[in-house]
């Protein structure tokens, strides 16, 4: 079937559709509009983000990806409207629609009321996104979609900066269509902003491991500071991946004695700002660390409340070098299949088996291409990240739990198994098949 054939009949089915909400509602209309509208910016946002490398491909996935997201949009608002009947959604919903109000009185709304800084700070986005137009349910699940796909979209192009042509098609499949980004950050709540502002890091990490220029680190400031009101262990996770890549990754041969200088220089700045907030995690999530035993106490009552219900984990959190590959069975492929109890764990447990089966597939060239990690920066970030959020997470043993983080390390893993291990058909194309020879040169404008 031609393109143009496809782009008519999927231009009719819309018109159609749109004439039914119009129909039958007019909420649902200002719904199925917005959604049309959005289609069409991200296809502009394709077209003015594509490359030589993907120009011939990359404006029909995003627009492909985006469709995915408003499919996995509906598939979420039936499960927390139908399935559940409630959730932090509506809490967010009904103190959105009331910031609203405060927004376009030209106020900025209190944020230290009754209740966590970080669901305050997430109910003055909700109402800043509602003050231009208050949607119903289902348009604030639009709503945050489109601030998720954006974070996406930033996840690829930090991706494409120090992948090799022939790694870009098939990651923007997995970061475009996998249910962890289309579903779990596609409804009102912390996972959309989330997503959002960890593209937004994981874009300026790429963009930093370049050069170390200050308005690089600047901009990853930009988008670090708010994910740390939010998420504080991510960002703590982040920098730790940033000094691992910093450390741990060759000198180009073509690095200026500048460049030299700035990268020590951010290690400097990365430790600081990592004690920083070592020392604030204890006040954002309300606990104490200060006692001999309380870091111990801390994981041991994580993994109490996250073994109370749902689908559990059996095995320990990591205690030691022996438990790594475990914690990162536990992130990366669980729940199995055989482990499934609902509806929304068969789809994470046929993502994980998928994730599973392309790692195996991959490993042959993983392990042929490892002697050239360190070459990549961003190889070497993804890598100590990966490490570091399955040693974190490892405390948490509530499978459903596991499946809706996974987003905030998925596509560090998938960056990494792809770069080292993913061939290109072709080997006359490329003279290396993972890395160029200097990641300077693999960086693109």
């Amino acid at each position: 079937m031609s393109e143009s054939r496809v782009i008519w009949i999927v231009a009719v089915v819309s018109a159609l559709l749109f004439g039914y909400m119009v129909a039958f509602g007019t909420s649902g209309a200002a719904v199925m509009f917005m959604a049309l509208l959005a289609t069409l910016m991200f296809a502009g946002v394709a077209f003015a983000m594509r490359t030589r490398d993907d120009a011939p491909w990359i404006f029909k996935w995003v627009v492909f990806g985006f469709m995915a997201k408003l499919a996995g949009t509906w598939a979420r608002y039936y499960m927390v409207t139908e399935f559940y009947g409630g959730g932090d959604s509506f809490r967010y919903y009904r103190s959105g629609t009331e910031l609203a109000a405060v927004w376009r009185a030209g106020e900025i709304p209190g944020l230290l009321e009754v209740g966590s800084f970080a669901t305050r700070l997430v109910e003055g986005i909700t109402g800043a996104l509602f003050a231009l137009f208050t949607p119903d349910m289902l348009g604030g699940f639009l709503m945050f979609s489109i601030v998720a796909f954006f974070g996406q979209l930033m996840l690829y192009a930090a991706f494409r900066r120090w992948a090799k042509p022939h790694h870009l098609k098939p990651y923007a499949a997995l970061i475009f269509l996998l249910p962890t980004y289309n579903f779990w950050p596609s409804s009102i709540g912390k996972d959309a902003i989330v997503l959002f502002l960890l593209g937004g890091g994981a874009y300026f990490t790429s963009r930093v491991l370049g050069g170390y220029e200050l308005k690089h680190m600047l901009g990853l400031g930009v988008f670090l500071y708010p994910l740390g009101l939010i998420r504080i262990h991510i960002v703590g996770l982040l920098l730790i991946g940033l000094l691992g890549a910093s450390i741990i990754s060759r000198f180009a041969k073509t690095s200026s004695a500048a460049a030299v200088f700035r990268r020590f220089a951010f290690i400097g700045v990365a430790i600081a700002a990592g004690a920083f907030v070592i020392a604030t995690v204890p006040d954002i999530l309300g606990v104490d660390l200060t006692g001999e035993d309380s870091v111990d106490s801390f994981t041991s009552d994580v993994v109490r409340r996250t073994s109370e219900s749902g689908t559990i984990a059996t095995g320990e959190p990591v205690s030691g070098i022996e438990d790594v590959t475990g914690a990162l069975a536990l992130v990366l492929f669980r729940p199995a299949i055989f482990e499934a109890e609902e509806i929304q764990h068969v789809f994470a447990a046929l993502e994980t088996t998928v994730i599973a089966g392309l790692t195996l597939w991959l490993s042959p060239g993983i392990l042929r291409n490892l002697r050239e990690w360190r070459r990549n920066p961003y190889a070497v970030f993804a890598t100590v990240y990966t490490l570091a959020f399955a040693v974190a997470f490892s405390i948490v043993r509530n499978l459903g739990i596991i499946a809706r983080q996974r987003g905030q390390v998925l596509a560090f893993y998938l960056a990494l198994i792809i770069i080292l291990g993913w061939q290109e058909k072709d080997p006359n194309r490329h003279i290396h098949p993972a890395f160029r020879q200097e990641p300077v040169e693999v960086v693109r404008s």
